[in-house]
């Protein structure tokens, strides 16, 4: 499978001075409100990257700090990468700017509320943000989740998953009202959740976050060799990976687009996705029937 280190190295440099044009300092990402509230994310977001997993604590750190210099607020990861995240946040002086969203298992509610109050006082905020879990542990637990929020150890509670077989799950408890965020999976390639999930959100108030706009970098080995058309002016994209996360962030129920790359060079491509202008409704269908022709 292509990833986008081996895409890139394969399309030489002359290919990466075409695909990245606006690395050198390209303006702050857009940011859209959460429902419900006056407070907003970015909409290219930060996920579970092998520099958090891996804690490397430099590379992190580099990370971090071009994500923030460019408007970034949201990052979602679990376990260590998540405390790992918190301190170095919190060292670059950004700690107030971090929207985190962590992983917690309400099977073991003794065990994830001891993780909370640590991941809490390392964030070195009153309230975690985010604190979710996948909809098998969510289904059976859920009130375990209300009861975090309502004794204030999160502001807000959510389920995250990335296949369909999870869909009728995650609407079960979006049908309750009581969802703040919901992150599943979204791409040219991987479009099912247009079709009841997303509406289901918007109708709800439920703010949606996204994971593998890049179907775990199967998607740039279908782009690999070909051409960005020319139409992708018109919504001011410049490389293939800004051209599946314009696709995500034009549906209207999205919120939030979440990246795992570990290079800022690609997180400032990435970043380049969140700004200027995005496909209309019409050229969404385009762009996927033109990635569904290279497959």
């Amino acid at each position: 499978m292509t990833n986008r280190r081996h895409f890139l190295q394969a399309a030489g440099a002359a290919a990466l001075a075409a695909n990245f044009p606006a690395l050198s300092a390209p303006p702050g990402v857009a940011g859209r409100l959460i429902p419900g509230t006056s407070e907003s994310l970015s909409t290219v977001g930060l996920g579970n990257s092998n520099a958090f997993r891996q804690r490397d604590f430099e590379n992190s750190r580099d990370l971090l700090k071009t994500y923030f210099s460019r408007g970034g607020r949201y990052v979602d990861c679990s376990g260590d990468g998540a405390l790992l995240v918190a301190s170095t946040a919190r060292s670059l002086g950004h700690g107030s700017d971090l929207f985190l969203g962590a992983y917690f298992s309400g099977a073991d509610a003794d065990m994830s509320t001891e993780a909370a109050a640590q991941l809490r006082a390392t964030a070195g905020k009153p309230s975690l943000d985010l604190m979710h879990t996948y909809p098998e542990d969510g289904v059976p637990h859920w009130d375990v989740f209300r009861r975090w929020k309502d004794e204030g150890l999160t502001r807000f509670i959510g389920l995250a998953r990335h296949n369909v077989r999870y869909y009728d799950m995650m609407m079960k408890i979006m049908a309750t009202g009581t969802l703040d965020f919901l992150q599943v999976n979204l791409s040219p390639l991987e479009t099912e959740a247009e079709e009841r999930i997303l509406p289901m959100a918007m109708d709800k108030g439920v703010a949606v976050t996204i994971n593998r706009p890049f179907v775990n970098g199967r998607y740039f080995s279908i782009v690999k060799g070909q051409e960005l058309p020319a139409w992708a002016v018109e919504f001011d994209c410049t490389s293939w990976a800004q051209f599946s996360i314009k696709y995500v962030l034009s549906h209207p129920a999205v919120t939030c687009v979440l990246t795992e790359t570990a290079n800022p060079k690609h997180l400032l491509d990435n970043l380049g996705g969140g700004i200027g202008r995005l496909p209309s409704q019409q050229t969404r269908k385009k762009m996927r029937k033109l990635i569904r022709s290279f497959s």
